[in-house]
């Protein structure tokens, strides 16, 4: 194989990647609705000590504190509430569930409580994970989204 075969399969090789990460960052910010509640991942960082407050945000003030050998990651998530929502019994509605690069799926402690109850919130979701831990995915319902890079 020529030098010009060479150049173009690796400049082919990094627009193809460029293009995946650029799909990826738009999923991360774009909405999905689920029961007439519209969802957006808003950003995800690393914290030494993040609230465990229920969603949307109530007086449970329960904090995590980062140990060693593991870190914080909290994604925050932004909802509003769409006029086709359609209140649940409380406890229904399933925590959301991250999934690492390696496939490895964390829970969450914060729970949803009141969901209709206020029409536009946000909440941090964290989660306890082994220390340089990337979480790639967001579960929430039927909705599943792309994490961005964590936020600097």
């Amino acid at each position: 194989m020529g030098l010009a075969e060479n150049v173009m399969r690796i400049a082919t090789g990094v627009l193809v990647s460029l293009a995946l990460a650029a799909a990826a960052a738009a999923q991360a910010g774009k909405a999905q609705t689920v029961n007439g509640l519209q969802m957006t991942v808003a950003g995800v960082k690393l914290m030494e000590r993040a609230g465990l407050r229920d969603c949307p945000p109530g007086t449970n003030t329960v904090n995590a504190v980062q140990r060693p050998g593991d870190q914080l990651s909290v994604v925050t998530v932004a909802f509003k509430v769409l006029p086709d929502f359609k209140p649940r019994p409380p406890g229904t509605m399933k925590r959301p569930v991250a999934t690492s690069a390696d496939g490895t799926a964390y829970n969450t402690s914060v729970q949803f409580v009141d969901v209709g109850s206020v029409p536009e919130y946000s909440c941090d979701f964290v989660y306890r994970v082994p220390s340089g831990t990337v979480l790639k995915t967001l579960q929430i319902e039927d909705a599943k989204f792309d994490l961005p890079a964590l936020d600097k």
